[in-house]
Order: structure tokens, then sequence, then C-alpha cells
């Protein structure tokens, strides 16, 4: 098998979640039953001058290797791509004309006697040949030679319950591939013990799903489990009552070696023979807890006990000092992105209840939520009946960010002529940054004011911007694409105010000698929004110079942080004004009660403002498998999904 000698860890981490991915594609016997027809999800394998050679040995009978199905599933940054053959009668096939590029992980697979075998490869660097080899051999059902290294759990809180996440490190001692059919559900390879409060089972995004089954609190493994090692994981839920949680570990097997990881801060663990061990390094954050003893016995109990941290109740502690927010818009969709940075005072955690939630995020109409970021399942997410989610907790002190994505199908086939979206955040947001993937499109807000475009990766983005968002305030955004055949879009603009003009004079012929409240409030809050918008001008002016070298950090930081304060004072004074003139009205006048408040003014010990040197760090995940992935990718490299998947349009 030809591997590049500088495939990073993390490459090969996505590439082993991939392989899983491509095993299960194989147990499901969906691609390889008809293999010159792709599954409808991918395209092709990206095109290039690539050859990459498929050889399948049958260690005992070589005439085997000769009829099968075989399937190569790439993964690179542009997207998935599938292909598939057959074995001649030699066990070869060549798929031809694909890239060659190393960053592409291509996964091959087949399926022999109802088993999944599999391999990974890549191109080296300038060549455009590549060459690998796939053992199959014929599987077996008598369990012999079987040992579990290490049984690993790492626990979250979850608000009402808590998550837990084993990983099994389990050896094959033998030459052949061990499964027993689904059938045999009195027979496994491996037998754990829940429990019969254990919920929400599911197997682990790298696991082949197939062979995991959870029936009455009983965990079975029943394969396929191949030679060497193998890990195998899966995922549930036990539910929480009051501050101490059980969490009985046994096994039917023996276990070299029991880990406990405390994936949320604070949790203290204990019991018998464990002891503290080393931090756990952790993808999203800093390292966690970990506990761990030598072994436990075939059928032996050990009784974990979970001690979860204090908390507070008050929602007030919780402040969202940012928020980033990516949209694309498509011909069937809008894509949103968000990230909420909440920052929570020093002290115990904070905690809410099923009943009384920290706080609640809703979506804007018509949305369907996509996801949640891995990283944020911590946080107590319980989804409810308008599509959002309240937030339970714990959420512990500091930064931490809460991930989620949703989509806006079109209740047409084209794209429409525009497309409206009213913005509502739960706590107020010091710094609002919107940035839309630039795909021809023309945005208009009251609210959110210019910033300098900006290039991450191979797309451009517009940037947008506001200052302590309130959250009874709806921050409005208008998209509309931009033509691109008929009327110039300079001459179809003019029509269109020519023709807003004549319509407004028209509407407004009959009440022109009566007062216009909304005309006082405008011209009260023109002098401080027409100064604000210049001070908007001077900052991104100062941005400039500072990018182009013009400028000094130690010159740059005191005059933006200056005009940042001037942007905050005016907003003050703006919102300030439009209020003084709107309270008479609101007491005097039912009619006018039924005008939109204006947001109430900024506190003065919020008005953080950050600059967006990139995308945020949990900017983009996958929908399907939760993996963080790039904004400029269409499909997941982790799982192959789409990330931007087909849905039917509303009727």
């Amino acid at each position: 098998m030809t591997t590049s000698g500088s495939v990073s860890a993390t490459r090969r981490r996505l590439a082993a979640w991939g392989l899983g991915i491509l095993l299960a594609l194989c147990v499901s016997g969906s691609a390889l039953a008809q293999h010159d027809a792709a599954p409808s999800a991918a395209p092709p394998p990206p095109r290039g001058d690539g050859s990459l050679t498929v050889e399948v040995r049958h260690a005992q009978d070589p005439t085997e290797a000769k009829g099968l199905a075989v399937a190569l599933y790439a993964l690179s940054p542009q997207g998935p791509g599938f292909a598939s053959g057959e074995t001649d009668a030699d066990g070869r096939f060549t798929f031809t004309g694909i890239s060659s590029a190393p960053e592409i992980v291509y996964l091959v697979g087949v399926r022999y006697r109802d088993v999944p075998f599999g391999e990974r490869t890549t191109f080296s660097t300038g060549t455009d040949t590549a060459r690998v080899e796939i053992e199959i051999a014929e599987p077996t059902d008598q369990v012999a030679g079987v040992t579990v290294e290490e049984l690993r759990a790492q626990i979250d809180w979850m608000g009402d319950r808590i998550l837990v996440r084993e990983e099994v490190r389990i050896r094959n001692a033998g030459e052949r591939v061990i499964s027993l059919p689904e059938e045999s559900r009195g027979r496994a390879i491996l037998v754990r013990r829940l429990g019969p409060d254990a919920q929400d089972f599911s197997p682990g995004a790298s696991s082949i799903g197939e062979g995991l089954d959870l029936e009455d609190g009983v965990m079975r493994f029943r394969g396929p489990l191949y030679p060497g090692e193998q890990r195998i994981e899966y995922r549930y839920t036990l539910p929480v009552e009051d501050r101490r949680v059980a969490v009985p570990i046994e096994m039917r097997e023996q276990i070299g070696r029991v880990v406990v990881v405390a994936g949320t801060s604070g949790i203290g663990v204990e019991g018998p023979e464990l002891v503290e061990s080393s931090p756990v390094s952790s993808d999203s954050g800093p390292s966690l807890a970990s506990w761990a003893r030598s072994g436990l016995g075939a059928d032996e109990r050990l009784a974990v006990v979970l001690t979860l941290p204090e908390t507070r109740r008050d929602p007030g502690l919780i402040s969202i000092p940012r928020s980033d927010m990516w949209l694309e818009m498509d011909d069937t969709r809008l894509t949103a992105t968000v990230d909420l940075r909440l920052q929570v005072e020093p002290g115990a955690p904070v905690a809410g209840t099923p009943e009384a939630p920290l706080f609640h995020v809703a979506l804007p109409k018509g949305a369907t939520l996509s996801g949640v970021d891995p990283s944020a399942e911590g946080l107590g997410l319980v989804p409810t009946e308008d599509g959002g989610f309240d937030v339970i907790g714990p959420i512990g002190p500091g930064e931490t960010s809460l991930g989620y994505g949703y989509q806006i199908a079109y209740r047409t086939p084209q794209r429409p002529e525009g497309i409206e979206l009213g913005l509502r955040f739960p706590l107020e947001v010091a710094t609002l940054n919107v940035l839309i993937a630039d795909t021809g499109i023309a945005l208009e807000s009251d609210r959110l004011h210019r910033r300098r475009p900006f290039r991450s990766g191979t797309r451009n983005f517009l940037h947008r911007e506001a200052f302590n968002v309130s959250p009874d305030e709806v921050v409005g955004l208008e998209l509309e694409p931009l033509q691109e055949a008929g009327v110039p879009r300079s001459a179809s603009i003019a029509l269109t105010i020519a023709a807003v003009a004549i319509g407004g004079l028209f509407l407004i012929g009959p009440l022109r000698g009566a007062p216009r409240r909304e005309d006082e409030v405008e011209s009260e809050a023109a002098p401080f929004r027409a100064e604000r918008e210049a001070i908007y001008t001077a900052i991104a002016d100062l941005d400039h110079d500072f990018e182009t070298g013009k400028l000094e950090p130690e010159d740059y930081q005191p005059m933006r942080e200056d005009l940042r304060e001037q942007a905050i004072e005016l907003l003050r004074a703006e919102r300030e004004a439009a209020t003084r003139v709107e309270a008479p009205a609101s007491t005097g006048d039912s009619a006018s009660s039924e005008q939109t408040s204006m947001p109430s003014a900024v506190s003065a010990d919020e008005h953080a403002i950050r600059d967006l040197s990139g995308p945020p760090a949990t900017g983009a995940f996958c929908p399907q498998c939760g993996a963080r992935v790039q904004l400029q990718w269409r499909f997941c490299s982790h799982c192959g999904g789409e990330l931007n998947p087909q849905q039917e349009s509303a009727g």
C-alpha cells in the first residue's frame, strides 16, 4: 500500500473516520451490490492524471478474489467522490483518470462473504500512480483469542442527564475475521452491561453500526472483528436526579485497563482502585481530568460514582460579548452557521432546569435546525416545538462557544428574487459579525453597518457588523440575487426607485397634513446616526491603514479604541433621543403603542468591539457527523456527507 510519508495526524484521524463510513457502506451492500451505480449523494472522484490499482488477495484460494465489487471513496476538501468497479480474474482493478493530489485520501473497500474489507491510501508527492492491496479471508463465527485491552468512558454533564461516550480497544489474536450472523442474538463477541437506565444508545461515528445493539440494558457486539487491534465506539445517556450519579462498568470479558474521563470540568470521580491519572487532551478545549485502574475481572462490577459540581441558578451571569454568523445563499436554500461566544462570570458553573432553562435560542421564520457543534453537547440543549432549543447548562466560568446551524429552503425550485431574514438573539450581543458568502448577491440592513470584505481560502465574504444588539431586537437583513441578464442592474434600481417614489406620493397624499411622529424620531436621531456612520468609515479607513502597514500596532490600537468608544456613545445617544420622542406617544396615543419600540439603551460596561480576522474556530461543522469543517467545503471530509444537503421545498 502506497502512502505519503507526510500525512499529518489530523488527516489520519479523518481518514479513519472515513474508513468507518466506507466499511459501513460496504456492510449495507447498496453500493457494492450494484457497482456500476454510484451513490446519488456523491459525484465521481476529482478528475486528474492518476491511476490507482487495487489488488485483492485471498491467502487460501486466489480464485476467490475474482469478480468482487470494488468501491472507491475520495475524501477531499472540495467534496467526496465515489467510483466502483469489479476485479478481474487476477483480483485486480484500476481506477484511472482520478486526481493524484497528495492531500486527497482514497478509501478502497470490497465485500466478501458479507464482510467488508477496506484500506486507505494517498498518492505520494510527484507521482501519478498508486497501488493498494486488500487481504480477504474466510470469516469465522468462533470467538477465540479475543482480549479487551482498555475501556475508556468520557462523561459529559448535560443538564438533566449525562452523556457517556465509551471506546473499547479490543484485539483479535487470530488470523481470521470474526463475524456472527444477526440472527444469533444470543451470541456476541463483547457483552457490556449498561443498566436499565441507559437511553439514547447509538454507535460512534467511526464504528460499524450493524454489529452493535442495545437490548434490555445490555450492549452486544457481533462483529466484524478483524485480526489485530480494533476500536468499538458507542454512546448513551443516563438520567440525573441529584448531584451524585452512579455509572456502573461491567463487562462479560476481562478488561485490561479502565479509564474514566471527566468531559465537563468540575466533575468528581470515585470508585474502587480508581486513581487520578494524566490529563487527556481534548480537540475542543483544555485537557480533561481522568482516573484509571489497572484492570477489571470478567463479570466484575465497578461502581463509578460521579459528583457533579455546585451550580448557580442565575442566568444574569451569562453574557454574549460576540456572535459570528456565516450565511450562504444558493439556488435552493439559505444556510446559516452561528457561533455564540458565551461569557460566564467567575465562580461555579451556571445551570438551569428543563422547566426554567437558562435561555432559549429561536430560529428565524421558516428555518430548520441542521445541527449543533459537538463541543456544545455538554451545554444541555433541548429541542423545542418552535424549531429552536433551550439551553439548560451547565455552562462553566469563562468563555464557551455555542455553535449551531440552520437552513431555510425556498418555496420555489429556483432562487427567489430576494429573502428577508430576521435575526434574534437570546441575550444582548455586544458585537455581531454577519459574514455572507459573495455568491452574487446584494444585501441591505438598517441595523448592520459595512465592514471591509475579506477572503478566506477560496471564498470571498461580505462583512457587516452591529454593536449592542438587545435581546428584544430583530435585526433585519435583506438578501437579493444580482441580476445576470435582462435590464441592467443600474436601470433596474432606477426604475424601482422611481416606482417606489410614485407609489409613496400616492399613498401619503391624504396624510400630508397629519403630524408624523416617525419624522420626529428621525430628526432627533439623524444627527447621531450620521456622525456614527462617519466614525464607522473612519474605523474602516484606520483598519486599512493598519493592514497595509501604514500604522504601527502601538498607534493603531489606541486610535481604534477611541473611535470605538465614540461609536458606542453615539449609538446610546441615538437610542435615547428616539426614546424621548416615543415616550409621550406610548402613554397618550393607542395607535402609536402598536409601533415597534426602540431597543433599550446600551449598557456602559458592554461595549467591546472586536476585529474578525477569519472564520471563527467553531464557525462550521457537519450536521451529519458533527465534525469540524472548513467554511469553503461543500462536503465533509470526515464522513463525506453534503454540508448543504438537498431538502424538499415547502409546499
